[in-house]
């Protein structure tokens, strides 16, 4: 909506429609390198340095995979606002 104020519209919309089909996919690949992530911190034993950076960054991640998840019921929700 955001986007068509601004001036960008339908074509704008069916680009994002193609990169949000790849979504699980681009969710799998950001989980995977955050648990490597966390893996190789915790074995070098440089948790203590990075544990904001990993903990903001896995909750970024875990809510991307709720919003995922629940996207039909938050739509519909955000339909009923309208």
């Amino acid at each position: 909506m955001v986007m068509m104020l601004v001036g960008l519209g339908g074509s704008w919309l069916a680009v994002f429609g193609k990169i949000a089909a790849t979504s699980y996919y681009v969710l799998g690949f950001s989980t995977l390198v955050l648990l490597v992530a966390w893996y190789s911190t915790s074995r070098n034993g440089s948790t203590s340095k990075l544990k904001w950076w990993l903990a903001g960054s896995t909750a970024l991640t875990v809510s991307a995979w709720i919003i995922v998840f629940n996207e039909t019921r938050i739509n519909d929700f955000l339909i009923t606002l309208m």
